[in-house]
């Protein structure tokens, strides 16, 4: 099937970033207001995070499940739909903080529903973006555009958690703002559906091409959720630091995480080279560097220049494996791959955060400790995928295939990898 045209002005690749900012801003608008939800539903945290819980599962199941069958779909009224179920899910959670004397029942119903509809509707728009762009690029376009991709992500982060914080004073403009968000994915441009996936017989092929990358975006998502649980709870064992000002840095340096990742991808990203082994190894010891330095920060401001460093390598490393994931599959099974590989990122920091607080209470600077090794171990795994491996379409070579030695670095997601709701 002849490749979409997103043409080298770079319009159809930004418009794809207001559909990524949309989920973003989704994303942190909704964790921004937990305290407001506690307060307005009577709701506990316990029951707060198991709805999170709920929703990080429903975009779990659903990321690959879009990635499968909605490429037969034009992309624009593929993002219809998924817009649809993101506002309901937005419109319901509104519902559930304004409506007056809502039961707690009542109001857990409504937040549960709300998760679910935003999940699984924001759980279909990375994936088809990545694979719009893959497939309708020439590969030494692709890193630009999928570090954009990655960098709306993260400005809809940020801009969904400062327009929450704008609206905590009282006024109602900042959840019309989120119902109204979803809207973003409407400016994505019409273009056509991918080949539809194959019938049986792929399953085997798609794995090996698929599980060296899907296994290093899992690894590194792990080591992610393990730092950000316990780079607080550090600060404070380390430095005797109180609750209260050990939050301030480590939120600060969280913004300032975001904003470096942005202008990585932004500015790095596209002057990288072509060589898949190298910048993923950059990246992988970007981030094996940066987690060195917070197990031995002599002072808190080192730990979070070292957090610093590790999401720029993570800023590296993430649109490097994206790019060589989705090229290294066949046209049909691309989004599929981008779906998994959302899926393997939400999973792993939910497995970071378990057992990165376990590993905290065996040694303050165990989990540090355990990033640094693992992204060292990964540079060995990044540079023999760079010498070889091609795109694969069954048993047979895809005829315009390259090596995937010839992809270029760098998206997601991530951005900071792709977050489920």
């Amino acid at each position: 099937m002849a490749p979409n045209p997103i043409g080298p002005s770079g319009r159809a690749a930004a418009r794809l970033s207001l559909a990524a900012a949309s989920v973003g801003f989704g994303q942190s608008a909704v964790l921004a207001l937990v305290p407001v939800t506690a307060a307005r539903t009577g709701l506990d945290p316990a029951a707060i995070g198991g709805v999170a819980l709920l929703g990080s599962v429903v975009f779990l199941l659903c990321a690959p499940g879009w990635g499968h069958y909605g490429g037969a779909w034009r992309l624009r009224r593929l993002f219809g739909a998924l817009a649809a179920l993101m506002g309901l899910g937005h419109a319901l959670f509104g519902l559930a903080l304004v409506l007056p004397g809502l039961p707690a029942a009542g109001a857990l119903g409504l937040l549960a529903a709300s998760r679910i509809a935003y999940g699984a509707g924001a759980a279909g728009v990375m994936p088809h973006a990545q694979a719009a762009l893959v497939r309708g690029l020439p590969e030494a376009l692709r890193p630009a555009a999928l570090g954009r991709l990655g960098a709306g992500l993260s400005v809809g982060r940020i801009l969904g958690a400062l327009v929450m914080a704008a609206g905590l004073l009282g006024s109602g403009a900042p959840l019309l703002v989120l119902v109204a968000s979803p809207l973003l994915l409407l400016a994505a441009p019409d273009l056509a559906g991918g080949a539809r996936p194959a019938r049986g017989g792929a399953g085997r092929d798609f794995l090996h091409a698929a599980a060296p990358l899907l296994a290093i975006g899992f690894a590194l998502t792990i080591g992610l959720g393990q730092i950000q649980l316990v780079l607080g709870l550090f600060l404070q064992q380390r430095f005797d630091l109180g609750a209260e000002a050990a939050a301030g840095f480590v939120g600060a340096t969280f913004a300032l995480v975001a904003v470096a990742m942005i202008l990585t991808q932004l500015l790095v990203v596209p002057r990288l080279g072509r060589d898949l082994g190298r910048n993923l190894g950059l990246g992988l010891a970007g981030f094996a560097a940066g987690s060195g330095l917070i197990a031995l920060a002599p002072a808190p401001w080192f730990a979070g220049l070292g957090y610093v460093l590790a999401g720029v390598g993570l800023a590296l490393a993430t649109p490097t494996y994206t790019t060589a994931l989705v090229a290294r599959v066949p046209e049909a099974a691309q989004a599929a791959a981008a779906g998994w590989l959302a899926s393997v990122h939400v999973l792993g920091q939910g497995i970071g955060a378990l057992s990165g607080g376990a590993a905290f209470r065996l040694a303050p600077t165990l989990p540090p400790w355990l990033c640094a090794a693992l992204g060292l171990a990964l540079i060995p795994v990044a540079l023999r995928l760079g010498r070889g491996g091609g795109h694969q379409d069954g048993p047979r070579p895809v005829p315009s295939s390259r090596t995937v030695a010839t992809v270029a670095a760098p998206e997601s997601s991530v951005a900071s990898p792709n977050r489920a709701p």
